[in-house]
């Protein structure tokens, strides 16, 4: 469909993987430091080891996940499996609408003025 909205999609999705990495590797290092007690060094050398796995996960794990995950044929198909998912929902809406509309009960029946 849209080269661009496959790019965006698949940005994002790396992003956020990227992000989930990073977010990992510092609860684990600040979770180390504080159970093991470490001095300033070695919880600098920690975080700088922790740094260097969560570039090299990104690198080797979750962009080539992400490139895999989402091609470009299977966003096409789940964007056009939600689209058709979502015009079924707005149709079936609709009906439901109209036949509440149609089978509403008169709250005053016999008045000869309502405030319809």
């Amino acid at each position: 469909m849209s080269a661009r909205r496959n790019l965006f999609i698949r940005t994002v999705g790396t992003v956020a993987g990227d992000l989930a990495v990073g977010f990992t590797m510092a609860v684990a290092c600040t979770w180390i430091i504080e159970a093991a007690a470490l001095g300033l060094f070695l919880s600098f050398l920690l975080w700088l080891l922790a740094l260097m796995i969560s570039l090299a996960l990104s690198q080797y794990v979750v962009h080539p996940v992400a490139t895999a995950v989402l091609s470009d044929r299977k966003l096409d198909d789940g964007i056009a499996a939600v689209d058709a998912a979502a015009r079924s929902a707005s149709e079936a809406a609709q009906r439901l609408w109209r036949w509440v509309q149609q089978h509403q009960a008169d709250p005053y029946p016999g008045a000869l003025f309502t405030w319809r």
